[in-house]
């Protein structure tokens, strides 16, 4: 039977658990990649207005799409998979400015190997 100071230490060590996970979730990744995503749309109108265009219709592992605006265009490659996904870049956004990636250190080309779970923005101005 538990005594109310093994309750009360029990309960404080969940509560100091609790803490902690939410200074995690605060710090990590996942929650700067969305902070990051949030600034963009504010600053970006291109992001909340642009034209919606489907890309990349023919792939399996790649949710593909288009905004244009003002002679802006911003491509959005979502890999929803724990696999690596190879993806042919348009011409046109080869060039372009990687814009959000939730992996460092993307180089844009012909062909980019996407990782499990990756999401690359190209904007071209």
């Amino acid at each position: 039977m538990q005594t109310n100071l093994q309750s009360l230490t029990i309960s404080l060590s969940s509560q100091s658990d609790i803490v902690k996970k939410e200074k995690e979730i605060q710090n990590g990744p996942i929650f700067n990649f969305y902070k990051e995503l949030i600034r963009l749309r504010k600053e970006m109108p291109i992001i909340s207005e642009g034209s919606y265009l489907p890309a990349l219709e023919d792939s399996k592992q790649v949710y593909a799409f288009e905004r244009h605006l003002d002679g802006q265009k911003l491509l959005v490659l979502n890999h929803f998979y724990g696999s690596e996904a190879e993806v042919a870049i348009p011409a046109e956004y080869q060039a372009g400015q990687v814009l959000l990636s939730n992996y460092e250190h993307v180089e844009l080309a012909e062909k980019v190997v996407l990782k499990p779970y990756q999401t690359l923005a190209i904007l071209v101005k």
